[in-house]
């Protein structure tokens, strides 16, 4: 059966376990600096961590503080979840590349944040981890957007953006409650468009991604977002 999303703005909806942000809310995808925004993901370094050995995924990480509306980036350091969270990478810290100052300057990064910021709570003293994430499928060889599988990632907030992505079938995003009830199964379609999880009250997985047309190239692009006090 088709899930019917919210039409969603903040303050309202604040104590909902998930909320979809459709395309052009959280940033305008037609300004020339999307464009530019989206091309940094052409230069991420492939993922050195991947427990199963897979090299589908690349990524750059970034941290961040955000109090009284000020963004401040904090010195680059590992990334680190624990294995309750994450049993395939978990529990060992992972050094990932920076992400670049200018993807982080453009005004999509900035509107992004404050953006979703006024939505869980804008007031608040937020640490906010940054993901860029592509993930590939060669042919006959899927991509895995969340080879852990179900999970929450051990914060309290969680975006999921759609930046872009080509040639794909499959990247199905299910939201269950802690019993493992479906709340929700929905693919991210068009670049700008979100979810945003509540992390301690839903467990989300993506299905893999394969190739519509064996010969051409097939990748998903993706901004991750997670909010911690």
């Amino acid at each position: 059966m088709p899930i019917t999303f919210p039409d969603t703005r903040p303050p309202d909806d604040r104590t909902r376990p998930f909320l979809h942000q459709p395309a052009g809310w959280l940033a305008d995808v037609t300004a020339p600096s999307w464009a530019d925004f989206a091309r940094s993901w052409d230069d991420l370094p492939v993922d050195g961590h991947m427990a199963d050995g897979g090299t589908y995924r690349r990524r750059r990480y970034g941290a961040f503080r955000l109090a009284g509306g000020d963004l401040v980036r904090l010195p680059h350091a590992p990334h680190f979840q624990e294995t309750d969270h994450n049993p395939l990478n978990g529990g060992v810290e992972r050094w990932f590349d920076p992400i670049a100052p200018a993807t982080v300057a453009t005004a999509p990064f900035a509107t992004i944040v404050a953006r979703t910021a006024a939505l869980v709570g804008g007031e608040a003293d937020w640490r906010i981890e940054a993901h860029q994430f592509r993930i590939s499928a060669g042919p006959g060889a899927p991509g895995l957007p969340t080879p852990e599988g179900m999970h929450r990632d051990g914060r309290d907030r969680v975006l999921i953006v759609l930046v872009g992505s080509a040639n794909l079938r499959g990247g199905v995003t299910t939201i269950e409650d802690g019993a493992g009830r479906p709340l929700a199964r929905h693919r991210l379609a068009a670049p700008g468009e979100a979810l945003l999880l509540d992390d301690a009250r839903v467990r989300h997985g993506t299905s893999p991604i394969e190739r519509i047309d064996p010969a051409l190239p097939a990748w998903r692009d993706t901004l991750v977002l997670t909010f911690a006090r």
